[in-house]
């Protein structure tokens, strides 16, 4: 099943999760804290792309699989989507330990793996509520208990890491890898993936009524911002509502956009895309700081570069006997 406003979510989502820490090391090279109150706003609105894509991977779960699940379902996962996340979990380790000579290599690749320490950590929440998923199939779950459960939980998860208690403070910054973090986009995807048949043209009728419900989302996030939530961080309640508006804009929008060759072929790399961004970033910012005064020109050059090479690191190893195994599955 292949489906083009997915192909076009999928691809926003990656080149917005690019912008952000495009963004992010130029300000680090830069050596700058602060950003204009619109740009600050901005980063925090584009840190809808993490939310966006898990929730997405979800709703194509729900979409394929309405009565079972396939006898490979694990193994088909555990090589195109695990195996993948390790192989560039220690490649970011081995990046860091060349680049600061820290003598924590070993570390940083158990870090890396098991606590998600580095930029593909999403991986771990994918696999929570790929399983609760599996579950809700394999033993007949009824939605009508998990899913208002999974939004019960995804609440009180946030509230308890809220508390002033030392356990939550000091496990603060691994609760994103927690899929309670994460079970509201769980529990949205399912019903959007069950129902996509009768869903899509809904939103393509009324696709103008999804341009004003994520205008508001986005103004609640600016209210929100304006009393004093600035943190930029893709856990922050009010994205809910916005994730929710964007996607359904552009699962509305992608019906009737054309499906250029562009947005079929960086769909195909995004997960490498995002595996691989963050330590080419690493790697190149300071040079791209260093010879090209201007910030604006220098996001977009560092955008571009970063993109393009991502793709290509992607598709030479994808030649390789066994590049599916750390490239993942690249049709």
């Amino acid at each position: 099943m292949r489906i083009k406003e997915w192909d076009l979510l999928r691809v926003v989502a990656c080149l917005s999760i690019l912008l952000l820490h495009t963004t992010t090391f130029n300000n680090l090279f830069r050596g700058v804290t602060e950003n204009s109150t619109f740009v600050h706003f901005a980063r925090i609105l584009l840190c809808y792309a993490t939310p966006t894509f898990i929730l997405l991977s979800i709703i194509i779960l729900a979409a394929r699989y309405k009565e079972d699940v396939p006898a490979k379902f694990w193994s088909s996962r555990l090589q195109f989507l695990v195996l993948p996340y390790i192989f560039w979990g220690i490649t970011d380790a081995l990046i860091l330990e060349w680049m600061y000579q820290n003598d924590a290599l070993y570390d940083s690749i158990l870090s890396n793996i098991f606590t998600g320490g580095f930029v593909g950590w999403f991986v771990l929440v994918i696999l929570q509520l790929y399983l609760i998923f599996w579950c809700m199939l394999k033993f007949k779950w009824s939605q009508f208990i998990v899913l208002p459960f999974s939004v019960l939980l995804y609440f009180l998860h946030h509230q308890l890491f809220s508390l002033p208690y030392e356990f939550f403070q000091e496990n603060f910054i691994f609760q994103k890898l927690y899929g309670t973090a994460w079970l509201a986009y769980f529990a949205i995807a399912i019903l959007i993936g069950t129902h996509y048949d009768k869903l899509r043209p809904i939103l393509k009728k009324y696709r103008i009524g999804t341009i004003v419900f994520t205008a508001l989302a986005g103004f609640y996030v600016w209210i929100n911002f304006q009393q004093g939530q600035t943190d930029i961080h893709s856990r922050r309640l009010d994205l809910v509502p916005f994730v929710l508006g964007l996607t359904s804009m552009i699962l509305a929008y992608g019906q009737v956009i054309p499906h250029f060759k562009i947005t079929r072929i960086i769909s195909k790399y995004a997960f490498m895309v995002y595996l691989i961004h963050w330590n080419l970033l690493n790697l190149t910012s300071k040079y791209f700081v260093e010879y090209i005064p201007t910030s604006s020109i220098r996001i977009i050059v560092m955008f571009v570069f970063t993109l393009a090479m991502s793709i290509f690191i992607a598709k030479l190893i994808s030649y390789l006997p066994f590049g599916k195994w750390i490239v993942g599955k690249i049709r």
